[in-house]
Protein backbone atom coordinates (compact mmCIF):
# COMPACT_ATOMS: atom_id res chain seq x y z
CA UNK A 1 0.00 0.00 0.00
CA UNK A 2 1.48 3.33 -1.04
CA UNK A 3 1.09 6.02 1.61
CA UNK A 4 1.74 9.74 2.06
CA UNK A 5 2.55 10.88 5.58
CA UNK A 6 0.42 13.63 7.13
CA UNK A 7 2.52 13.76 10.33
CA UNK A 8 6.09 12.59 10.99
CA UNK A 9 6.10 8.78 11.08
CA UNK A 10 9.01 6.57 12.16
CA UNK A 11 9.11 3.79 9.58
CA UNK A 12 11.88 1.44 8.41
CA UNK A 13 14.49 3.11 10.59
CA UNK A 14 13.85 6.64 9.30
CA UNK A 15 11.39 9.42 9.98
CA UNK A 16 8.96 10.00 7.13
CA UNK A 17 8.25 13.74 7.19
CA UNK A 18 4.96 15.34 6.17
CA UNK A 19 4.25 14.78 2.49
CA UNK A 20 6.78 12.00 1.96
CA UNK A 21 5.58 8.83 0.23
CA UNK A 22 6.40 5.30 1.32
CA UNK A 23 5.23 1.73 0.79
CA UNK A 24 3.89 -0.41 3.64
CA UNK A 25 1.76 -3.47 4.27
CA UNK A 26 -2.04 -3.23 4.04
CA UNK A 27 -2.70 -3.66 7.78
CA UNK A 28 -0.06 -1.11 8.80
CA UNK A 29 -1.39 1.34 6.21
CA UNK A 30 -4.96 1.03 7.51
CA UNK A 31 -3.71 1.64 11.05
CA UNK A 32 -1.81 4.77 10.00
CA UNK A 33 -4.91 6.08 8.21
CA UNK A 34 -7.12 5.34 11.23
CA UNK A 35 -4.73 7.22 13.53
CA UNK A 36 -4.46 10.17 11.13
CA UNK A 37 -0.75 9.77 10.41
CA UNK A 38 -1.02 9.04 6.69
CA UNK A 39 -3.27 8.80 3.66
CA UNK A 40 -3.37 6.27 0.85
CA UNK A 41 -2.05 7.57 -2.48
CA UNK A 42 -1.99 4.43 -4.62
CA UNK A 43 -4.77 3.80 -7.08
CA UNK A 44 -6.24 0.31 -7.07
CA UNK A 45 -5.50 -1.73 -10.16
CA UNK A 46 -8.52 -2.95 -12.17
CA UNK A 47 -8.00 -6.47 -10.79
CA UNK A 48 -8.07 -5.18 -7.22
CA UNK A 49 -11.20 -3.13 -7.96
CA UNK A 50 -12.98 -6.20 -9.36
CA UNK A 51 -11.98 -8.24 -6.31
CA UNK A 52 -13.22 -5.54 -3.93
CA UNK A 53 -16.54 -5.30 -5.81
CA UNK A 54 -16.97 -9.07 -5.57
CA UNK A 55 -16.27 -9.03 -1.84
CA UNK A 56 -18.78 -6.21 -1.36
CA UNK A 57 -21.42 -8.21 -3.20
CA UNK A 58 -20.78 -11.23 -0.96
CA UNK A 59 -21.19 -9.09 2.16
CA UNK A 60 -24.50 -7.60 1.01
CA UNK A 61 -25.83 -10.89 -0.38
CA UNK A 62 -26.16 -9.59 -3.94
CA UNK A 63 -25.31 -11.73 -6.94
Amino acid sequence: MKMRSLKPVYFNGTVQTEGSEFETLEQHGRELIRKGYAECVSEDTPAEQAEQAEQAKKRTGKK
